[in-house]
């Protein structure tokens, strides 16, 4: 699902001026299932208690600062959310079993297969974790791009998600490449340790194993180990190794793969 699968109503309280008993009218006259809120410093809610009366709401994003944000969390026919509110409240012990798309800052109580059971869309921002622990069970999810705050941690918790076909993971420096072995579906992979983040462990890249990769990108990676396996991947396409540590022999390696890899070596 995207924007364009629902007809959604902007409402810019700069323009529009608080959420009111009339603006609730419009969105049910109007039509809508869909409902993008963007705050400015004259009006910000309270809450968001007044999505309630909001029949057969699918869509709902809003961005701002907002404490008390746990009302779209009580809303089961949503199918997308979008809360970049920036509140530390738990989740709430409720599940939105429609929910496919979902992105929020990073709060406790992340657990997918308890509160989003069919999810296959994830962003997190500000995250803070150092495992992927909340992924257990997630067999459904495709899309999973996690916005650190360079941390060092593992990728334990990804196993279950054997639908997973693009993993993006930035400002995170990574244990250990394992936790991906096997996990067939994957299409794209970046794993971003910015520095002055601590790099990644020397990185084992023959424990992708997904022959459907078709994009790699490391930054910050002490090392590499078993590149030449990337050469055997028939779907890869790019290749970029951003200030990675790369021996002479890395080097011979990478001038020897199949010319349809575009290999991109960046000095950061």
């Amino acid at each position: 699902m995207t924007s364009a699968d629902y007809r959604i109503m902007q409402w810019h309280s700069a323009m529009d001026g608080p959420w009111s008993p009339e603006a609730t009218r419009s969105f049910q006259q109007g039509g809508f299932d869909g409902l993008v809120v963007i705050p400015n410093a004259d009006w910000t809610p309270q809450d968001l208690s007044f999505l309630a009366d909001l029949e057969g709401l699918r869509s709902f994003s809003f961005t701002g600062k907002l404490r008390n944000d746990l009302a779209a969390f009580a809303v089961p026919t949503l199918e997308d959310l979008t809360l970049v509110t920036g509140s530390k409240l738990a989740v709430p012990e409720v599940a939105q079993a429609r929910l496919s798309r979902l992105c929020l800052t990073d709060r406790p109580g992340i657990t997918l297969y308890q509160h989003w059971p069919n999810l296959e869309w994830l962003r997190v921002g500000v995250w803070k974790a150092t495992n992927l622990s909340m992924l257990e069970k997630a067999a459904r999810l495709k899309h999973l791009h996690l916005e650190g705050r360079r941390q060092q941690g593992a990728l334990d918790g990804i196993e279950d998600c054997v639908a997973i076909e693009s993993l993006t993971i930035i400002n995170y420096s990574v244990r250990d490449t394992a936790p991906l072995l096997g996990l067939n579906m994957l299409t794209e992979v970046k794993l971003l340790a910015a520095k002055p983040t601590a790099p990644h462990n020397p990185l084992d890249l023959a424990k992708i194993t997904s022959q459907r990769l078709a994009k790699l990108w490391i930054s910050n990676a002490s090392e590499v180990l078993n590149l030449g396996a990337l050469a055997s991947h028939t779907a890869l396409r790019e290749l970029r190794l951003i200030g990675c540590q790369l021996s002479e022999a890395d080097m011979r390696t990478l001038s020897s793969f199949p010319r349809q890899i575009n290999v991109e070596l960046v000095n950061d």
